[in-house]
């Protein structure tokens, strides 16, 4: 009996040690799953942009329709829920309302929004709040006269309708993303979102362009402070965006389109900061938006109409 109760004793205590060890070890997978994604680091990258190399991935732009009912197309974004079509958006003095446009430029419809439009200057689609949802981020961040303090990213579900041609109000609820600049007011038409972060960053239209970051999850409810996370020797920047899969980035001003590619697991910031290449492209008359493609094939850029010429859709393909 005594011996009995000694073997059931050390029985016991084996059974707990190994139960502690399958705890400890998938804890340790759980860290490990974390970590994989790495943080943002303050950089200023010091590349010359006269000497950058010019990329041969993508060919050309091909002319794939003329845009004729929007004269200040300040950003855009190819469409989840429609095919072949991409949002589009004017600036400063037009009305508060997305439009959905084909390929070929003629307009689909048109979403009235219930904020206004005091500068829209660029827009994105990527995930947001709810998984397998498509988001459409809305930058009201165009300031010229720099003189507001408050900005905000407007960001809510795509829409999606069966009317063949339509203007609605939007019927989805609005995230607003109320933020200021940590280093004073300014200026900027550019806004990318990391789709494995969910992180929103703002690009400065300056003689060095300032990258902020807004990190997920955004506050909907107080207004936020954006964080800088680096510099770039890039003027004007009128646009950017962010690759589907998250490895890709294009950012444009009126005269060039600067491309990076990851090489591993690098933050956004950590890709930045090396050297971009430039992408073949002729300037726009004003040339203010760019957007990848939702299947990564290769990206879209539009212009704003000057002295009454139709804007034309430019796509440039992959190679």
């Amino acid at each position: 009996m005594r011996h009995f109760l000694s073997l059931l004793i050390i029985l016991s205590f084996t059974l707990l040690s190994l139960s502690n060890c399958s705890d400890t070890s998938q804890a340790r997978v759980d860290v490990k799953d974390t970590t994989t994604i790495k943080k943002d680091t303050f950089f200023i990258s010091n590349f010359s942009v006269t000497d950058l190399p010019q990329s041969t991935a993508f060919d050309i732009g091909t002319g794939i329709g003329h845009e004729q009912y929007l004269s200040e197309i300040s950003g855009i974004c190819m469409s989840y829920a429609y095919d072949s079509a991409v949002w589009v958006e004017e600036d400063s003095g037009n009305e508060n309302k997305i439009y959905l446009l084909k390929f070929d430029g003629s307009l689909m419809g048109s979403i009235r929004m219930p904020v206004d439009n005091r500068d829209w200057e660029d827009m994105s689609i990527a995930p947001g709040p709810i998984d397998g949802v498509h988001y459409i981020y809305l930058a009201e961040i165009g300031d010229n006269s720099k003189s507001y303090s408050t900005k905000y990213i407007y960001r809510f579900a795509e829409p999606s309708t069966n009317v063949p041609v339509f203007d609605k109000d939007l019927n989805s609820t609005v995230d607003i993303i109320t933020f200021q600049y940590p280093d004073g007011n300014k200026n900027a038409e550019a806004v990318m979102i990391d789709p494995s972060t969910k992180d929103i960053y703002v690009i400065s239209k300056e003689d060095q362009a300032t990258i902020y970051v807004a990190r997920y999850p955004q506050s909907v409810n107080t207004k936020i402070t954006l964080t800088i996370v680096g510099k770039l020797p890039i003027s004007t920047v009128t646009a950017a965006d962010i690759s589907p899969d998250g490895n890709e980035i294009l950012i444009k001003n009126y005269q060039q389109v600067f491309y990076w590619k990851k090489k591993d697991n690098e933050s956004i910031s950590q890709l930045l900061k090396q050297k971009p290449v430039r992408l073949a492209y002729s300037p726009e008359p004003k040339g203010e938006s760019i957007c990848w493609a939702t299947d990564g094939s290769g990206y879209f850029t539009t212009s704003e109409i000057v002295d009454n010429a139709p804007a034309e859709i430019f796509f440039f393909k992959r190679k």
